[in-house]
């Protein structure tokens, strides 16, 4: 079989050969009927304080009621551990050219890195075996070449892959984080099953604790397991709907998602996706999938989802009053690397009854249009939540609305207009960890408004957070040190969700710059945000549809590319 690592994205040997033979047992982390409810309605599922409105003119949907938290629920399982000694398996083997960016590092953000792949278990297909004993014993280190198995084989070439992994003992297939260096730096990822991202994060995988979604998934959300056991299932055009379409194949449960094809899937309704489903964006060959003209729901069908690497733009002709992306019910939800956009209510809403557990990790919230007077980021306030190195961008307000049990951690937020951060608006109890970000006013920016509708029942332990009030186009902030009426308390929150590796606030927005949004390939929309927070103040606007960016077609070309031959015959016999 030809080695595709470009269409693969990391997806390790041993997870080929399970899902090829149908294997359950030991795949690790490998793999009642609703209406869409679309936006979040604001009244909410809460028990407290109903109907209080922002203060500061959010003419929209406001009224939202809060969502209590009480105290800090302990469910979610157990921290990542990143501890623990690599094994011996020190190298990778004779087969594979190393991986151009296998020391690490950030990435610039465009492309992923090609370094190698540890793996923890099975013979990847044709090939060498590794030197110096095989893999490493448990995750163990990835050399600079190719994959290194324990105990198994390597592919032929080693297949340096590209936005690799590190896999850890029993995590996700379908890629890491993109970046150079891939997977595994020079030297690999430490710990029991632990691994090292391309970009240099280190997380990993505690021994005996369930498996991750993926390698380095964090926050309340990272146990999610998608479709670790469904069928694979081949997105084959860019259709709106019907056989390959990328509805048809989140329209039923159990499944594993890739992409044959590359481009803009234009759709005229709401698209639900349905319960223990991996969608692999990472898969799609090209310049990756941007899904545009309505958006994505996760209700009563939904659940225990996956979603990384896809662009989600809504835009002027979707569903008035309704969000880019909505969750409205059931639990699990991990997001990676997903670029959201346009939304007509909320850009991303977490608002319902029985939200729980989510993960939004390296995704861009971006640009809620404003022709109807409500430009949002969204409403977070249902559920555990986790915001983990992502990006708010040009929404007028609510960059998040916040509330409940949640961590907000090395994320950046860039000219909102009234109201950045709103710290939960509501007599309702919140409890957050807030910890090394960065709020950077730009044009629309109102003075004084990267924190506002503060309550004394919002709990926060705040560290290391900054803030660029002058936009001046130079990044020269200041220790943020007032809250105003929040409470502020010494110790952070005892979440076993738990975030490994946490940043700087400056070591967050370089790392935000680099790596946010669907960035194996990123398209003109994401580059032109960016270029925006390079600005440092002086570009960014509050759009009130998406013709404003002028940009060809809105989304830009998002070029496709043929699946190379071969690139899933692995998988078939699932599929």
């Amino acid at each position: 079989m030809p080695l595709i690592m470009n269409l693969l994205r990391g997806v390790p040997a041993r997870c080929w050969m399970v899902f090829s033979l149908g294997i359950s047992a030991g795949l690790g982390a490998c793999s009642g009927p609703s209406t869409d409810t679309g936006a979040s309605s604001d009244a909410g599922g809460s028990h407290s304080t109903a109907g209080q409105a922002e203060t500061g003119g959010d003419a929209g949907s406001g009224a939202s009621a809060g969502k209590g938290a009480g105290a800090a629920d302990a469910t979610g399982g157990t921290a990542a551990a990143t501890g623990g000694a690599a094994g011996t398996g020190t190298t990778s083997g004779t087969g594979g050219a190393p991986g151009t960016g296998a020391t690490g590092g950030t990435s610039g953000g465009s492309s992923p890195g090609t370094g190698g792949i540890s793996e923890t278990g099975g013979a990847a297909p044709t090939g060498g075996r590794s030197s110096t004993g095989g893999g490493a014993s448990t995750g163990g280190r990835s050399g600079t070449a190719g994959r290194s198995g324990a105990g198994g084989t390597a592919p032929t070439g080693g297949e340096s892959g590209t936005g690799g992994i590190s896999e850890t003992g029993g995590a996700a297939p379908m890629g890491g984080r993109a970046g150079t260096g891939g997977g595994a730096n020079t030297g690999g990822a430490t710990g029991a099953g632990g691994s090292t991202s391309g970009t240099g994060l280190a997380c990993g995988q505690e021994p005996g604790a369930p498996p991750l979604a993926f390698p380095c998934a964090e926050g309340f959300g990272r146990m999610t397991s998608g479709g670790r056991r469904g069928e694979v299932v081949h997105v084959t055009n860019l259709d709106d709907s019907g056989a390959g379409s990328f509805r048809d194949a989140v329209s039923q449960s159990n499944r594993i998602v890739v992409f044959d094809v590359g481009g803009v899937i234009n759709i005229s309704t709401r698209i639900v996706v349905h319960e223990n489903i991996y969608v692999a964006g990472q898969t799609a060959p090209g310049g990756g999938i941007t899904i545009y003209g309505n958006g994505v729901a996760f209700n009563g069908d939904s659940g225990n989802d996956i979603v990384r690497y896809i662009r989600i733009r809504m835009g002027k002709n979707g569903d008035s009053e309704k969000d880019a992306v909505a969750v409205s019910e059931r639990q699990d939800y991990m997001f990676d690397h997903v670029s959201i956009s346009w939304g007509r209510d909320g850009t991303l809403d977490v608002n319902g009854t029985g939200v729980d557990n989510l993960t939004f990790q390296e995704c861009i919230i971006a640009q809620g249009i404003n022709n109807s007077n409500h430009s949002t980021g969204g409403l977070m306030q249902s559920g555990k939540w986790s915001m983990i190195r992502s990006l708010y961008i040009d929404n007028k307000t609510r960059n998040p609305k916040a509330r409940g049990t949640h961590e907000f951690i090395n994320s950046v937020l860039y000219n909102w207009a009234e109201h950045g951060y709103i710290m939960g608006d509501t007599s309702g109890v919140s409890e957050c960890n807030l910890v090394g970000n960065y709020f950077i006013y730009g044009p629309s920016s109102n003075s004084g408004s990267h924190i506002t509708d503060t309550t004394p029942t919002f709990y926060v332990y705040a560290d290391d957070n900054w803030v660029d009030s002058n936009k001046n186009g130079q990044l020269d902030g200041s220790l943020l040190t007032d809250y105003k009426t929040a409470t502020v308390v010494d110790r952070a929150f005892d979440y076993p969700a738990g975030v490994t590796g946490k940043l700087s606030a400056q070591e967050a927005l370089q790392y935000v710059i680099d790596h946010v949004g669907a960035s194996i390939v990123r398209d003109a929309v994401d580059e032109m945000l960016i270029q925006q927070i390079l600005s440092y103040g002086t570009q960014g606007r509050i759009i009130d549809t998406e013709d404003d960016n002028g940009i060809a077609g809105n989304v830009g070309t998002v070029a496709n590319a043929a699946p190379p031959q071969g690139a899933w015959m692995a998988l078939g016999a699932s599929a």
